[in-house]
């Protein structure tokens, strides 16, 4: 069962509007993602196969900054 955070709960981590484009592609990956994560709270990420997932999750980690381009 999938809960919807309240937005005035206190947040550990808010993404507003990110987009995120690998170097070359001519689209980017991920498109005006907003989302709220509460304060000692645990959040999931679920979707299909490509839908950028661990695309968000390396950027929230800088991951990607690792990499040139």
């Amino acid at each position: 069962m999938a809960t919807i955070v309240n937005v005035t709960e206190e947040k550990a981590l808010e993404i507003k509007n990110f987009e995120f484009t690998y170097a070359g592609a001519e689209a980017p990956s991920l498109k005006q993602v907003t989302m709220p994560i509460a304060k000692n709270s645990i959040t999931a990420l679920i979707g299909p196969s490509g839908c950028g997932k661990s695309t968000l999750l390396r950027s929230i980690n800088r991951m990607h900054d690792l990499y040139p381009g």
